[in-house]
């Protein structure tokens, strides 16, 4: 999941060269020989271009097994035919369906926001131009997670300041006293204030937005929280 986050090719080799070194040293073993299934163009080692072909993941498993296996998925085809399968269901379920076509650099992305989204307080940056899809890939990674849609706000142009810390209030409310997991979506199209990607910035910190809530309407959130305690 590391991993996952980097956004450049030297830190990736910079990983792989430290998960090599780790790997010798604790374990005695060496990784190029517990991945070698993933060398495609076989020159005996382990590199970027062969690391593309290695998932992890714990969408294999049915949607309602409780403790599911986080394992390394090996086929592409079973693992694309997988994901086809959860986009079939979005689909069926939304009043936005998404026609896409999962190729490999598509499942890559996907798998990757759906690992970080299943940790405690997962969070991600998508970056890329406009149309490319990140919207698409975060609401699909969100159903495989939870099989939920991610909360978005409308935009309009009455939307203003007040507008934006109501919906804040209802997003944390969910994420603390909903009875599912919580996903909030939010495009760089949607800032329109600045202040904003800074009231994100706080929760992302700290957990809060300073002065969100006034001191009556803590009490009740309090309250409702207790039973999840």
């Amino acid at each position: 999941v590391f991993c996952d986050r980097l956004i450049n090719e030297q830190d990736r080799i910079w990983f792989l060269e430290h998960c090599e070194k780790m790997v010798t040293k604790h374990f005695n073993a060496k990784i190029k020989e517990f991945f070698s299934h993933l060398d495609t163009n076989h020159n005996g080692e382990l590199d970027l271009p062969d690391l593309r072909n290695l998932f992890f993941g714990e969408y294999m498993s049915p949607e309602d097994l409780e403790d599911k296996p986080y394992e390394e998925i090996q086929d592409l085809k079973v693992l694309t035919a997988r994901i086809d399968y959860f986009l079939e269901e979005y689909n069926a379920q939304s009043k936005a369906p998404m026609p896409l076509v999962m190729f490999q650099f598509a499942i890559e992305h996907v798998s990757r926001i759906s690992r970080v989204l299943k940790m405690d307080g997962g969070n991600a940056l998508m970056v890329g131009v406009g149309g490319s899809g990140r919207q698409s890939v975060g609401k699909l990674a969100t159903f495989m997670a939870f099989q939920i849609e991610p909360k978005q706000i409308e935009i309009s142009k009455n939307y203003t300041d007040t507008e934006w810390r109501e919906d804040l209030k209802k997003v944390l409310i969910q994420a603390g006293n909903g009875d599912k997991p919580m996903v909030f979506l939010f495009s760089d199209t949607q800032i329109k204030n600045e202040g904003y990607v800074e009231d994100i910035n706080n929760i992302l910190n700290s957990g809060e937005v300073p002065n969100l809530f006034p001191n009556d309407e803590k009490m009740s959130i309090i309250e409702n929280a207790r039973r999840h305690a």
